[in-house]
C-alpha cells in the first residue's frame, strides 16, 4: 500500500516528468512567471557576480529540469547532474545524448538566455551544458551518501533544485536531508537552493505529492546546522494568483550559501 512506502518510493512510482514539464515548465504552463520569468532573474543575479565557479557542480533536482544549470554550467569544467527517480534521468540521458524523442527544452531555455541577454546564442549554450554534463545519477537525501552507491568526489557548488522538501515529512529529518547533502560539498564551496515556502502538495496528473511545509525560520536552521553561512537570499511571493488546486506554494526562495568548514 501506498502509505506503507518511503516518500521517495512513492516519488519512483508516480511521478511522471513530462507530465510535470509540461504543467510548469512548458510553453504553455500558466506557471512560467513563477518558474522561469521571475526565477531566473534572481538566479542570475546570484550566478553573475563571479562567486560562483570552480572545477565541478553537482546538481540535484526533483525531475528532468536540465534548463536550470543553463546559468551555471560556463563557470565549471564538468557537472553530474542526479535525479531522484529513473524516468527523470532516462529523460536527461535523451535530452543529453540528443535521441530524436528527446523532451524539447528549446523554449525554457531562449527564455532563460533572453533574461541574460543572449537569447540568440542558447543552442550554442545548450550544447556547451551537454558537453559540461558527464554523468546522470540517482539521488536519495536521506542518504548519507546521497549519490550512493558513487563515491563522488566533493564538489565546488552544488545547485538543489525543489528536492529536498519532497522527500522529508518534519523539521528534524529536513535537517538530516541538508547534513547528508552538505557532505557533496568542499569547505569554503557553494550551495545554491531553489525551493518553495508553505507549500504542502502539488498534482503530477491525478496523483496528489505531499510537500514538507518549509519556512524561512526552518531552512535557516537547517542550513547553520549543516555548516551553511547565507550569503544572498531572494524571497519572493507567487505570481501565479490561479491554478492553486495544482500546486499551492505561496513563496519562492532563491538563496547562495557558502559551506563554512566540513561535518
Amino acid at each position: 500500500m501506498a502509505s506503507t512506502m518511503t516518500l521517495k518510493e512513492l516519488h519512483e512510482k508516480y511521478f511522471d516528468p513530462r507530465t510535470v514539464l509540461e504543467t510548469f515548465y512548458m510553453r504553455d504552463s500558466g506557471f512560467l512567471d513563477d518558474t522561469i520569468t521571475e526565477t531566473f532573474s534572481k538566479f542570475f543575479k546570484i550566478t553573475s557576480s563571479g562567486q560562483v565557479k570552480g572545477d565541478s557542480a553537482i546538481v540535484l533536482s526533483i525531475g528532468p529540469y536540465a534548463h536550470y544549470p543553463l546559468l551555471i554550467c560556463e563557470h565549471f569544467n564538468e557537472i553530474t547532474f542526479a535525479c531522484a527517480d529513473d524516468k527523470s534521468i532516462q529523460e536527461i540521458q535523451k535530452w543529453w545524448k540528443n535521441e530524436p524523442d528527446a523532451v524539447d527544452y528549446s523554449h525554457a531555455m531562449k527564455m532563460i538566455c533572453d533574461l541574460q541577454g543572449t537569447g540568440e546564442q542558447w543552442t550554442e549554450k545548450q550544447q556547451m551544458l551537454q558537453r559540461k554534463v558527464k554523468r546522470v545519477l540517482n539521488f536519495d537525501v536521506m542518504s548519507s551518501n546521497p549519490l550512493s552507491p558513487i563515491i563522488h568526489p566533493q564538489a565546488d557548488c552544488l545547485l538543489l533544485i525543489h528536492c529536498v522538501e519532497h522527500f522529508v515529512k518534519d523539521k528534524k529529518s529536513y535537517c538530516k536531508a541538508l547534513e547528508n547533502i552538505s557532505s557533496l560539498l568542499k569547505p569554503g564551496g557553494h550551495l545554491i537552493m531553489i525551493t518553495k515556502f508553505y507549500a504542502t502538495f502539488y498534482m503530477c496528473g491525478d496523483y496528489k505529492f505531499p510537500v514538507f511545509c518549509l519556512d524561512e525560520d526552518i531552512l535557516k536552521d537547517a542550513l547553520k546546522g549543516a555548516s551553511f553561512v547565507i550569503e544572498e537570499n531572494h524571497i519572493y511571493p507567487r505570481k501565479t494568483e490561479t491554478l492553486h488546486s495544482i500546486a499551492d506554494y505561496k513563496y519562492f526562495a532563491i538563496l547562495k550559501a557558502r559551506k563554512e568548514r566540513k561535518i
